[in-house]
């Protein structure tokens, strides 16, 4: 009887050593478990490159930094990068981190700067949607905890400070930079059994996309290209014919790059309806 009492006994600490162990390897490893995650899931989800210079969580108080963020573009577009985050801040309930719905507090993107390229049929930012889209699972599933994988709550996100370099082939190497407004998205996975990473990324990608859509109204090429031509105009008299033509080929261009993005705007507003379900 005492035998089974002592085996008994040593089975019980011979678990809960385990389990501490456990416990120890998930919190020392948390850094390089998220940084693999981050790259993967986005990398996978659109079709792009995703990686993160480093990632700074402590376990005990749940505060944290990811800096060096950057998305490559898809293929087909000229342009190095699509999103680069400098740093971004990250406040995890210390509570739930070993759970099986790990609960943000926040998360606040900083200055994030944001390359939008218009395309001959979409733009980059549309093809990553559309790649998110389609490389996800189920919204439904990954929303209410029925499908396998971690499940997260997030109860504010932040994107401040944003801008846009719009990118088009009528304006060369030249980009116009737009400000981006704020976006605060709040209760992400709340209310079911938390969102898959796939969800959050769809949800804060459909946010960007419908914000740079609001920046890009702002953009005044033709401004631009009256500026342009004003410059030119000052030139000397014996340069007067060559200036003339110039003006004529930016005034042109500008007029050309107005259409085309606005043609891109209205297909970021279509693939923002097609990605929140509207």
């Amino acid at each position: 009887m005492n035998k089974t009492i002592k085996v008994a006994g040593i089975t019980l600490i011979s678990i809960a050593v385990l389990i501490v162990a456990g416990v120890i390897f998930i919190y020392s490893s948390l850094d390089s478990i998220v940084k693999a995650a981050v790259e993967s899931v986005a990398s996978d989800m659109t079709q792009t490159e995703v990686t993160l210079d480093n990632v700074s969580i402590s376990p005990t108080t749940g505060e944290g930094s990811l800096s060096g963020f950057l998305m490559s573009n898809p293929k087909g577009f000229k342009s190095s990068d699509a999103f680069k985050f400098e740093e971004i801040t990250i406040k995890v309930d210390p509570a739930s981190i070993a759970s099986d719905v790990v609960v943000i507090n926040e998360i606040r993107i900083k200055a994030p700067h944001i390359t939008y390229e218009v395309g001959p049929q979409k733009s980059n930012i549309d093809t990553i949607n559309e790649n998110a889209q389609s490389n996800s699972g189920s919204s439904d599933n990954s929303s209410n905890g029925t499908d396998s994988g971690p499940k997260f709550i997030v109860e504010h996100l932040y994107l401040n400070d944003g801008e846009v370099s719009v990118a088009a082939a009528p304006l060369g190497d030249k980009t116009i930079d737009v400000d981006l407004p704020n976006i605060h998205l709040k209760d992400i996975g709340k209310g079911g059994n938390g969102a898959s990473p796939d969800v959050i990324l769809k949800a804060a990608l459909g946010a960007v996309t419908k914000n740079i859509t609001s920046a890009l109204n702002s953009v005044d090429l033709e401004g631009i290209a009256k500026d342009v031509k004003g410059r030119v105009q000052d030139l000397s008299e014996g340069a007067a014919s060559s200036a003339s033509a110039v003006t004529d080929t930016v005034g042109d261009a500008a007029s050309g790059a107005s259409e085309e993005l606005k043609g891109a705007a209205d297909g970021a507003g279509k693939a923002l309806k097609g990605l929140l379900g509207d």
